[in-house]
């Protein structure tokens, strides 16, 4: 009574064009200053790197932060604060500065984006009020809250239960 995996026996998406909502670009570094433009033509709302020809950290920045604030992935820490990561969103990729973990001379990257809802918003859905910037149709939203030690719930903009939650 089994299917086999393939697209024919899978729901039609609501996204036509996953290129509008995400992409994955390679690039090298040029140890200055670059712009990486990503095949979707969008601005992306959150963005990944990670070096492929070295041992670089994970950066991790979005638009509700700005572009001097970072997560690291593989770091206890928490929030940083730098300003030559993600220089700036623009509206089709993002412009890097001269950080060794996203843009050393010679070294490959890869930067992953994705485009949520934009301008952050204020969401008061849950116990503690978040900012949020949505995408419904995608599935995919960037949130910040600030957490008060008690069980909470956090509003996130997408009109259904997500089915997955990345916290840092």
């Amino acid at each position: 009574g089994f299917k086999s995996l393939h697209t024919g026996n899978l729901p039609d998406s609501a996204i036509e064009n996953g290129s509008e909502y995400f992409a994955a670009t390679t690039y090298t570094g040029n140890g200055t200053s670059q712009s990486i433009v990503n095949s979707g033509g969008f601005q992306p709302d959150f963005v990944w790197l990670k070096g492929r020809s070295g041992a670089t950290a994970h950066a991790l920045q979005d638009t509700i932060r700005g572009t001097s604030k970072y997560l690291i992935t593989n770091s206890t820490n928490g929030e940083g604060t730098l300003t030559n990561l993600i220089t700036s969103f623009n509206s089709n990729g993002v412009s890097l500065g001269d950080n060794a973990n996203t843009n050393a001379n010679a070294a490959t990257y890869v930067g992953w984006q994705w485009k949520a809802g934009g301008a952050a918003v204020t969401n008061t859905a849950g116990s503690i009020t978040s900012q949020v910037s949505a995408s419904p149709t995608a599935g995919f939203s960037v949130v910040t809250y600030t957490g008060n030690g008690v069980n909470a719930t956090v509003g996130h903009g997408l009109g259904a239960a997500p089915k997955m939650v990345i916290v840092k």
